[in-house]
């Protein structure tokens, strides 16, 4: 199987990339949240169930790795047996910021599903003060789902998405004053109309191209807001169609006025 981006390529690990993996290097800090390749990479090789992955730019260096991991159970959190697990997913730190993470992200959910095929749930869990990871894993499309305070190295997120949902990967959100531009390859496909109350973000107004459009705006907008409203800690919106928001973890604020819906973006 095997991934071809604009940028990497995706490939599964063979003893070619061996020497490079040995080299793979990470910061002091970015090491508390993910091992070395070489130090899973056996451990992946001997469990049919696992599948490390490697991650190339267009010169065959190698940026990236990864392992996807099936029937993975983590601890602390009851998920389904048939699902697959991201682990132990790093950027070589010589090759850091070229945008090799985000290009990973957007599209791991394709490369899954052709390992895969047969799943539909995908699970990545994260370091609670790892936030850089878990915006751009919130801008790929997961969702939040659950927090554990007591993880193995301290208070931890699991992410989650639906393998089989209609979403737009490649969707952009893009700031214009308070109005979001959703640009989807070089096409407006919508805009969502925001104002601002204290710490609160509301949507005035929604208007996306299609469902997939809206779903995939929705999902990406917890991030959106706390990069460009850094005082803001919810998003509210009152709609007669609650659906598409409840199923992106907005709650309801009142049982007795049931299309006012609240989203908290900051835990």
């Amino acid at each position: 199987m095997e991934f071809n981006g604009s940028q990497i390529n995706i490939v599964q690990y063979s003893a070619d990339y061996r020497e490079q993996l040995e080299a793979f290097e990470l910061e002091e800090r970015q090491m508390i949240y993910s091992s070395l390749p070489i130090q899973v990479l056996e451990e992946g090789l001997m469990d049919h169930n696992r599948r490390p992955c490697v991650v190339l730019n267009k010169e065959d260096q190698v940026v990236g790795f990864f392992v996807l991991h099936q029937y993975y159970q983590h601890e602390g959190y009851e998920t389904p047996i048939n699902a697959v697990y991201v682990r132990s997913l790093s950027i070589n730190s010589k090759y850091q910021g070229h945008g090799y993470g985000t290009e990973i992200m957007m599209n791991i959910p394709d490369y899954v599903q052709q390992v895969f095929p047969d799943f539909e749930h995908l699970y990545l869990v994260v370091d609670a003060e790892n936030q850089a990871a878990w915006n751009l894993y919130e801008r790929a499309g997961f969702l939040h789902l659950a927090t554990n305070p007591e993880g193995p190295i301290g208070k931890e997120r699991l992410y989650y998405l639906d393998l089989s949902g209609q979403y737009v990967s490649k969707l952009r959100l893009i700031k214009q004053d308070d109005t979001v531009l959703l640009d989807k390859d070089g096409t407006n496909v919508g805009q969502i109309k925001l104002s601002v109350d204290g710490k609160a973000v509301r949507i005035e107004e929604f208007q996306p191209a299609d469902d997939e459009v809206r779903e995939s705006a929705l999902r990406q907008l917890a991030t959106y807001v706390r990069k460009h409203y850094p005082e803001a800690d919810r998003i509210l919106v009152d709609t007669d169609q609650p659906d598409p928001y409840l199923n992106i973890n907005f709650v309801q604020e009142d049982s007795e006025a049931p299309e006012q819906l609240m989203k908290l973006i900051k835990y």
